[in-house]
């Protein structure tokens, strides 16, 4: 009995993490691509519920199936990601200014820019995606957020029509520019203005 309860717990798992799949499929085929954080909440709903069923299912045998929930929502998150178009068109964005991040699930793994951030960003793509949730995503030709904190002023500009980011900072008075491979973008007034401003 005990042989034939795990292998059905794996298998809750994995219907839980195909179920998040076919979430992001549905996200990907919506108008621009453009995914709020509730398709992340519904895939993680699933792999709840069928977590909890599975833990039922293991109890008489003292296994608790929620140990492995957070792995479960990891892969499930992996397979969002590779559900996400490389092509995705980027111009359903701007209708999200005045929205923040975290409104919209723009650092998520389903929104359309989140693969090019975390590839330009490397290990930063954390902190960098941490300070910029809360702020407001402007337009000044591109959509850009920003954080214009003295201390480290960080900045992620979006180039819609060129599918293109640039991010920079500047901390300690001095700059660090993570722009894409190409033509530069151009920055906003309010972040050139920024750099003259904090700029040693």
């Amino acid at each position: 009995m005990f042989k034939f309860v795990l292998p059905v717990a794996l298998v809750l798992g994995l219907a839980a993490c195909d179920q998040g799949a076919q979430l992001a499929q549905q996200a990907a085929s919506s108008v621009g691509a453009i995914v709020g954080q509730e398709i992340k909440n519904q895939a993680n709903a699933v792999i709840d519920q069928t977590v909890g069923e599975a833990s039922d299912a293991l109890a008489p045998f003292g296994i608790n199936a929620s140990q492995v929930s957070g792995a479960i929502k990891d892969k499930a998150g992996s397979l969002i990601s590779q559900a996400m178009p490389s092509n995705v068109n980027w111009s359903g964005l701007t209708a999200l200014a005045g929205k923040t991040p975290n409104d919209i699930g723009l650092f998520t793994a389903v929104s359309p820019i989140d693969a090019q951030l975390n590839t330009l960003l490397g290990e930063q793509a954390k902190a960098f995606k941490a300070t910029l949730a809360g702020t407001v995503l402007k337009q000044d030709q591109v959509l850009y957020l920003l954080s214009d904190n003295k201390d480290q002023a960080m900045w992620l500009v979006i180039d819609t029509a060129n599918r293109k980011l640039a991010a920079g900072q500047i901390v300690n008075g001095q700059l660090k520019n993570l722009p894409s491979a190409g033509e530069a973008i151009q920055l906003p007034s309010e972040i050139t203005a920024l750099q003259s401003k904090l700029l040693k």
